[in-house]
């Protein structure tokens, strides 16, 4: 009897999050947009030009995110594939096309990063960048495309379930970190998490 499929998606709470966010980014945005624009055209800003520049940024930004939201963190697991987005926009792996795995991403130490680490403010920042790298699973298939997935976030409804159900799926394809080619390594340098990538070179 096949297993049942497993869908991880945001939790509810994770759509709240927008009512302080967004208001937040389109203040950030409007802000930028209001003193560059007024600084250029040599033109003193009203108190209302600032609202309504704050509502239109907000409100694109919003819709903008959500659309985006709505179709990409979206995650399922069968038996024979991984599904990654949702309607015309997903990706689907089939297992058996599915190379190797292997969890646990390279070691990333450029400069900037190292800093985090001993900058008291950036030091959660750090923590939970090395947490999502240690955490994630790289997946190999078909024509040079890779994933790197992770989806052990609080706010990830059934994320936890699915990774540990995918890793017990992959069981006789995980190999070792030294399986790493150097083209891996370097585009996982800056990893774009959840999303299909292609090694170059």
């Amino acid at each position: 009897m096949p297993a049942p499929s497993i869908l991880a998606r945001p939790k509810p709470t994770y759509w709240l999050s927008y009512l302080l966010v967004m208001p937040l980014a389109g203040f950030m945005v409007a802000a930028f947009i209001v003193v560059g624009g007024s600084a250029m055209l040599d033109h003193k800003t009203t108190r209302e030009e600032i609202l309504t520049a704050w509502a239109v940024a907000t409100t694109l930004i919003t819709l903008f995110a959500l659309n985006v939201d709505r179709r990409k963190p979206h995650f399922e697991l069968t038996d024979s594939a991984l599904r990654i987005g949702r309607g015309s926009y997903a990706t689907v792996i089939p297992l058996e096309e599915i190379e190797s795995a292997v969890f646990g991403l390279p070691e990333y130490t450029p400069w900037w990063f190292c800093v985090l680490r001993f900058a008291p403010q950036s030091r959660g920042a750090h923590q939970f960048i090395s947490m999502t790298r240690a955490n994630t699973l790289f997946i190999r298939f078909g024509e040079r495309r890779y994933v790197p997935l992770c989806l052990y976030y609080t706010w990830m409804q059934n994320g936890r379930e699915l990774m540990e159900s995918l890793r017990e799926q992959l069981r006789d394809k995980l190999v070792g970190a030294e399986s790493y080619t150097a083209a891996e390594v370097k585009a996982l340098g800056l990893a774009k998490f959840n999303r299909v990538g292609v090694v170059r070179g």
